[in-house]
């Protein structure tokens, strides 16, 4: 019989039961919440008041210093306050202190255009981050051009780097029209200008837009005049023409600014930087710098499939919001089996063939740069012999063309161009006639692999490695495959030589070449990984984004030249298709390069997300 119980007739075992079993009161906390706060509200138990703007508010210590860093300090670290019955809160308001703790007891803030600065003010002085991540997130929604420079003044008092980095997006993607308000022009700091001026995310029609805004802003207080110097150095004046710096820009600062300034230097390097064409490339400066945070993938010319066989002189480049091909300016001339090299943020298209005799005998020796700031391709210097089939690698401050043939067969020959003095030079050979093969650059190093040399037979295995700094070519350790016409590219420590085709030994037919092997220079090892999707001789490669982009080719087995696009991911050692070409293309060159945004792209730039900000 159990103690205090009613009395039973069978005795009570050892154990009910030998299973147990865990119940959960789902609505407990919000119980509890709910009934200390009906507590509060009719003055039971509670065992402080909070005091501001003479104005009481009765609560509990236990839940304060649960909810609150600030009151868990007061009441436990010894603070007369842990002792007092009222305690008065100096730099809060009423009108904020009832919003926060009412949101301490009931989980829910309410805030509006008449309280959210004295809630942030509270929420802020009591240390209550939930709630200044919610005047955040209120304040994100509700900035406009007539607030903007109050809330960005609340973001700086309570050190808000998530509202302030909102409202910096806010500014740079208006920039062009509130930089000549009135209010901005009085009230920006120089500090934030600056952030501005430096931004490649500032809307702007042109550079001698955010000239004009920085030189309203210098001349609109006299003292500014001092900091001239830090606010011009962040203006890009080489982007800008030549004709308008010397007719325009230079009257103009002449003018506005005194001589001790020191900012005449600014439109003489920019106007150094025009006169010095060839050599632009090998002056590169953050003032010569597009304004843009991101590089674009982008093919060149080629030989396309589509009625008949022509060349092509598309420049596309693939924009990945709409995942759509967009036509960058056009070549000056039709080519294929060309090669393309970036150096200095300009694009250098070298050689390749002027007609669809693809054989060596309509192989071109010409060099075109293309300049994505002025969206302008020019002819430079020759090389000096002519070339198809071959590789072109950038390294430093020069490209080097590496073998390849011509009217009077395969060539062994590496000569180098170097813009600043616009002239190409012979180095070391090739230990052997080599066409049809790939190259990449590791390390300031450069690899050649594959190819042929007009002798009867397979193509070759071999791996070249060619030091610039000794002008000097290695054998390295030859590829497990032997292939030509195929891609080579570097990834991390890796390099990868990627599908290409092959002639057969009996029947001397050809045939594609699906594998893939990665290169180890560390450890002088082939390693073979994932096989291609589809055959992909004469294509386009290019490193994107940290994945390997095969564009386009041919298939000897099929006799069809392919608009596929091959995606390589390397974490996860799997190819898949990407956005296809816009025609079937082989013979087609590819690279990665900054290029001047359209100004339709910087309007569809939503806002991102930002982490959470504890006002730190």
């Amino acid at each position: 019989m159990m103690e205090g119980s009613r009395q039973t007739r069978v005795s009570r075992p050892y154990k009910i039961s030998e299973s147990s079993k865990v119940y959960r009161w789902a609505e407990h906390s919000g119980t509890v919440l709910q009934r200390l706060n009906e507590q509060r509200l009719r003055g039971l138990f509670c065992d402080v008041v909070l005091v501001a703007d003479e104005q009481r508010l009765p609560a509990h210590r236990n839940l304060l210093a649960v909810c609150s860093d600030y009151f868990n300090s007061m009441f436990t670290l010894g603070m007369r306050e842990a002792f007092q019955k009222e305690v008065e809160l100096i730099g809060a308001s009423y009108i904020g202190l009832k919003a926060v703790v009412d949101f301490l007891y009931g989980g829910e803030l309410v805030l509006d255009g008449g309280n959210i600065d004295y809630v942030l003010e509270t929420a802020h002085l009591l240390q209550i981050w939930t709630a200044v991540d919610f005047c955040c997130e209120y304040l994100e929604q509700e900035v406009s051009e007539d607030n903007y420079l109050y809330l960005q003044e609340l973001a700086s008092i309570y050190s808000l780097k998530r509202l302030d980095a909102f409202i910096d997006s806010f500014i740079l993607s208006r920039f062009g029209t509130l930089s000549f308000t009135p209010a901005f022009l009085q009230n920006i700091s120089m500090q934030k200008l600056c952030a501005y001026l430096g931004s490649s995310e500032v809307q702007r029609e042109c550079e001698h837009d955010l000239l004009q805004a920085a030189l309203q802003w210098l001349t609109q207080q006299p003292e500014r005049e001092a900091h001239a110097y830090q606010v011009l150095e962040n203006i890009h004046f080489p982007l800008i023409p030549k004709n308008d710096l010397l007719h325009r820009v230079k009257p103009a600062v002449c003018s506005l600014l005194p001589r001790e300034a020191n900012c005449e230097g600014f439109i003489e390097e920019a106007v150094r930087y025009h006169n010095s064409l060839a050599a632009q490339p090998v002056m590169q400066t953050k003032r010569t710098a597009l304004r843009t945070t991101q590089e674009c993938l982008l093919f060149v010319g080629g030989e396309v499939s589509e009625r008949c066989l022509e060349l092509s002189d598309d420049t596309c480049y693939l924009d990945a919001q709409s995942e759509q091909w967009v036509k960058e300016t056009p070549l000056p001339a039709r080519r294929s089996h060309h090669c393309v090299a970036v150096l200095g943020g300009f694009i250098f298209i070298a050689g390749g063939s002027f007609s669809r005799d693809n054989g060596g005998d309509a192989a071109s020796n010409l060099l075109y740069r293309y300049d994505p700031r002025c969206k302008q391709w020019i002819k430079v210097a020759s090389m000096n012999q002519r070339r198809v089939d071959f590789y072109l690698a950038s390294i430093e401050d020069m490209l080097v063309a590496v073998g390849g043939r011509n009217e009077n067969g395969a060539l062994s020959s590496v000569e180098t161009y170097s813009p600043k003095t616009d002239s190409w030079s012979y180095v070391a050979g090739l230990p052997r006639f080599t066409y049809g093969h790939a190259g990449t650059i590791y390390k300031d190093f450069v690899y050649i692999s594959g190819g042929h040399d007009y002798q009867i037979g397979p193509y070759r295995k071999n791996l070249l490695c060619y030091d610039h700094r000794t002008d000097v070519w290695e054998e390295r350790r030859p590829m497990s495959t032997a292939r030509g016409w195929h891609s080579m590219c570097s990834l991390g420590d890796s390099i990868y030589s990627i599908g290409g085709s092959d002639d057969s030994l009996e029947s001397m037919e050809r045939f594609d070449v699906l594998g893939v092997e990665a290169y180890s220079p560390q450890c002088n090892q082939w390693t073979r990984v994932a096989p291609l999707l589809h055959a992909n001789s004469e294509s386009g490669v290019a490193v994107w984004e940290g994945r390997i982009y095969i564009l386009g080719g041919y298939s000897w087995e099929n006799t069809a030249f392919s608009k596929t696009v091959q995606v390589y991911d390397r974490d996860k050692d799997k190819w898949s298709e990407g956005t296809e070409l816009p025609k079937a293309i082989a013979g087609v060159s590819a690279c990665v390069c900054a290029l001047k945004p359209r100004l339709e792209d910087k309007k569809k730039k939503g806002k991102g997300k930002r982490p959470q900000d504890h006002g730190q």
